[in-house]
């Protein structure tokens, strides 16, 4: 009787421990056929989350600079308006007071007051001595001409003569036109030439003045490009300009090739080699826009100099550069839609148009650049290009080299694990079956790590046999324990099948995912190919296009003219 209670008893404690056993076992072979898959997961997870959260870093820095550019763009021109807004009326009053005294509405009482009292409200301005001089000249009031002139030229010696030549010419009086213009060609140097000489070329390629005055201007300025072109010093930086601009007007991103961005390790590269090949766009269409500018010769010289006059005084002056440099950068932020890079390279190409003063090269390139910030119209840039027009072909050529050097030769994917390169996707049969190849080894890896449950199967069968004896015992007991083993075996082998079968199917998961990733990267590989090289061939387009722009080609440019500065 002692013995089946001991015997009893034992069978309990280990009945219950086999089944404690094979509960926990059962749930670790379930975790362990997971476990590499959920880290792999988990990792690609991981990464996905924080490219998110790099692109929310980089569109919320853009979107405050955006917010941030167009608040201080409302604030500088606010500036502007209090430090310099004065100078906008005395500005306006420069042709408005020629065109009156031509319709004769405007009494010499009127015109005496009108510019006295701008004497007063712009301090230091140079235009308002010069207004003053010119309207006593009206009156001939010889001494008030007198000594406003001496005024206007101690305050801006370059301006007053520049503005004087041009009123004389307005005002046919040609010969003290001449006297203006030689004055200001006898200081000048081609090395350190003000802003504002711009607007002699503007006279010159619209053909303004008279033979005489033209010679002159055409003669200095053949002198300075035969000084200026001897050495390389001054052209390889005109050239080192070009080639930053032709870099920094490139296009903003299109995002038209979503898998390659997210799964070309060398994205960037490739991104950044198609922009520079669709920059040939863009540069055609700058070069198209300047040679197809024309000037209205219908109209008299009189209209013709009052719009020369207008740029002349409606140029913003020295002290109003380092405000208007910081409105430009703003407005490009804006334009840019945000990207402070993209603003800043366009910036520092245009950076030299706020000089205070240049050689006559850089003035050239500032008017070839952007004609309405260096002060001058469409027709100056059409002739400042001509004239440049040896150096930006150089620059363009050194342009197209340096990126077409930069092409990547393959596109470097990397799916899920499986990283392949890729020319032009040519080879679609042969990844596709690298990357069969790639899963399948990833299943036998998989399922290597998987082990056969052997010490349950032990344990299992060494239950059924102790069931065995128990038979001799008591049959009940030794079907119990026959049941427990058996059921022990069981479970352990079809744990081991269920994880099995999971880790296939997440396998094959990850493969029918990955080939579809791997078409769709080939296929945008083939597309960014097949656009690149379209973006490309352009470039043989705008080459052409450069090399055939001569100043004669421009009918908004005096023929004459350009034969006397080439």
């Amino acid at each position: 009787m002692s013995q089946q209670v001991i015997s009893y008893a034992d069978l309990s404690i280990i009945n219950s421990a086999l089944r404690s056993i094979s509960s926990d076992m059962k749930g670790v072979h379930s975790e362990l056929g997971t476990l590499n898959f959920k880290q792999d997961q988990l990792e690609s997870e991981l990464v996905k989350l924080a490219d998110s959260f790099a692109d929310f870093v980089e569109a919320d820095l853009k979107h405050k600079a955006l917010q941030l550019a167009e608040t201080r763009q409302g604030n500088l021109k606010q500036d502007l308006q209090i430090k310099f807004g004065y100078y906008a009326e005395v500005r306006r009053m420069a042709t408005g007071i020629l065109q009156g005294v031509d319709t004769g509405v405007i009494s010499e009482e009127t015109l005496r007051f009108t510019t006295e009292e701008v004497m007063i409200k712009a301090p230091g301005y140079w235009l308002a001595p010069a207004l003053v001089s010119l309207t006593a000249w009206i009156r001939n009031d010889k001494i008030v001409t007198e000594k406003a002139l001496n005024e206007a030229l101690k305050r801006d010696d370059y301006k007053t003569t520049l503005f004087f030549m041009m009123v004389m010419r307005r005002l046919m009086r040609n010969d003290s036109s001449l006297k203006w213009l030689e004055r200001y060609f006898m200081h000048q140097n081609p090395h350190d030439l003000d802003r504002e000489f711009i607007i002699v070329l503007e006279a010159v390629t619209t053909g303004v003045f008279p033979p005489a005055a033209r010679q002159l201007m055409m003669t200095n300025v053949k002198n300075w490009l035969d000084q200026l072109t001897q050495g390389d010093t001054f052209i390889n930086e005109q050239k080192s300009q070009w080639i930053n601009f032709f870099e920094a007007i490139g296009p903003l991103s299109e995002r038209k090739y979503p898998l390659l961005e997210k799964f070309a390790a060398n994205w960037s590269s490739l991104e950044n080699s198609l922009k520079e090949a669709k920059t040939n766009n863009i540069i055609n269409a700058h070069f198209n826009s300047i040679i197809s500018s024309s000037s209205d010769f219908s109209k008299s010289a009189k209209v013709q100099l009052d719009e020369i006059l207008s740029l002349l005084v409606t140029n913003f002056d020295d002290e109003e550069l380092p405000l208007q440099e910081q409105v430009r950068f703003n407005q490009l932020i804006i334009q840019m839609d945000g990207d402070k890079n993209a603003a800043q390279a366009v910036m520092d190409a245009e950076k030299h148009i706020f000089n205070e003063q240049v050689d006559f090269l850089q003035l050239l390139t500032n008017a070839s650049f952007n004609p309405e910030l260096s002060g001058a119209t469409k027709v100056t840039q059409a002739l400042a290009v001509s004239i440049s027009q040896p150096w930006i072909l150089e620059a363009y050529d050194t342009f197209t080299a340096q990126y077409r050097n930069k092409i990547p030769q393959s596109v470097e994917l990397s799916i899920d694990d499986f990283k392949i390169s890729t020319k032009d996707g040519s080879e679609e049969n042969e990844l596709l079956k690298e990357q069969e190849t790639f899963y399948d080894k990833v299943l036998e890896t998989e399922l290597g790590k998987l082990s056969f449950p052997y010490a349950f199967v032990v344990i299992g069968a060494l239950i059924c046999l102790l069931g065995i004896w128990l038979f001799t015992i008591q049959a009940f007991l030794g079907i119990l324990g026959l049941g427990a083993g058996a059921v022990i075996i069981w479970n352990s082998i079809n744990t081991q099948k269920k994880a099995k079968n999971k880790i296939i199917e997440n396998v094959t998961e990850r493969k029918q995912k990955g080939k579809e990733v791997l078409r769709g990267c080939i296929a945008e590989t083939v597309d960014y190919r097949i656009e690149h090289l379209f973006e490309d061939n352009k470039a043989e387009q705008v080459r052409h296009l450069i090399s055939s722009i001569t100043p004669e080609d421009f009918s908004s440019v005096s023929k004459e003219a350009a034969r006397s500065i080439l």
